[in-house]
């Protein structure tokens, strides 16, 4: 019974990770986001939790099915870089969709590539040449290791993701964006966390192996189907739906200079202060005008000012009051038929 609810999971799961990547490669080809970048970062992630979930599919049909529990170093490694990876693209998903401007994640951006490359290639060592085809070892001194390696590496996986929710967080106002952030984060997490406590338990002979294959692992099943689940619903949501459902047209109240501006600011995925410089922006203020508002300094707002031309595909101010007064004037035309 186990065994064939963990296949019917992983297959939904595998479903749901194929439905979340064309979605995304359609958004992608439309390009109505306005933001290329996030989409691609999303479509690396969804990519990723398909390949673990298509892994432990087959690992689970191999073992039930076929009875075979050997496993080659190559299909190891795979296992153990399979997790971080999923991390590390997540954190990256996280810093593409707050797109903070907070200087303390610069030193941050900087050591995620170098920090979870390190992660998979520790991982990957340990799991391909300290353990055996059926992930045991004779020796004292390599499960100890193996077990140090899984603590520290879980817990690095933990501070990266926290370090980017904390120094980013305040600058995303969309509330499902801030529960989708949280609610994957934390299941990632603790999907991490738990497969390194599996791969304890069957050091130290808490558990069997047999037990853990047919059940402890069927966690992540159910997590990445959960995962994958969030996601599809929050891409159709944010991204996928104006493809097919826009707002009725039949008189509708015309919105004021000020929301179309927040309509514009919340399509583009501009941060709170980037949609406060857009603003004064579109008022007519020069940067050392919107600096002296916002007391800030003249080289955050040219910053501020960059990212929100690259977020609405724009070069210049012209460019992008043309793009405000171009969702204005519908309005007007609307009340007017």
């Amino acid at each position: 019974m186990i065994s064939n609810t963990l296949f019917l999971t992983y297959t939904i799961m595998c479903f749901l990770g194929l439905q979340a990547i064309t979605l995304v490669l359609m958004i992608i080809r439309h390009n109505e986001s306005g933001n290329t970048r996030l989409m691609k970062v999303t479509r690396n992630f969804v990519i990723v939790s398909l390949v673990l979930g298509l892994f432990y599919y087959i690992s689970f049909y191999r073992e039930l099915v076929l009875g075979d529990f050997a496993y080659g170093a190559l299909s190891r490694g795979l296992d153990a870089v399979i997790f971080y990876a999923m991390g590390y693209s997540w954190v990256k998903l996280i810093d593409a969709m707050t797109d903070s401007p907070n200087p303390k994640l610069i030193k941050w951006r900087k050591l995620t590539p170098k920090v979870f490359l390190c992660l998979m290639i520790l991982s990957a060592a340990a799991y391909m040449f300290l353990l055996n085809d059926y992930y045991a070892t004779d020796y004292d001194w390599a499960e100890a290791t193996v077990i140090i390696l899984e603590g520290v590496l879980g817990l690095t996986v933990v501070i990266f993701t926290l370090a980017y929710v904390l120094l980013s967080f305040g600058d995303l106002t969309d509330g499902m964006s801030r529960s989708y952030i949280i609610i994957v984060s934390i299941l990632i997490n603790f999907n991490n966390l738990w497969n390194n406590l599996v791969v304890c338990f069957v050091f130290v002979q808490a558990v069997s192996p047999t037990i853990i294959s047919s059940k402890l692992y069927g966690v992540t099943a159910v997590l990445v189907l959960i995962i994958n689940l969030l996601t599809v619903i929050y891409i159709y949501k944010k991204d996928f739906s104006p493809f097919f459902f826009g707002k009725k047209e039949s008189r509708p109240r015309p919105l004021s200079e000020e929301e179309v501006v927040d309509l514009v600011a919340e399509s583009h995925r501009l941060t709170e202060r980037e949609r406060s410089v857009l603003v004064l922006a579109y008022q007519g203020l020069t940067n050392p005008d919107i600096a002296e508002k916002l007391f800030i300094s003249r080289h955050t707002v040219k910053r501020h000012m960059h990212n929100i031309f690259e977020k609405m595909d724009v070069s210049t101010r012209v460019e992008m009051i043309r793009l405000i007064q171009s969702q204005v004037n519908p309005q007007k035309k609307s009340t007017t038929q």
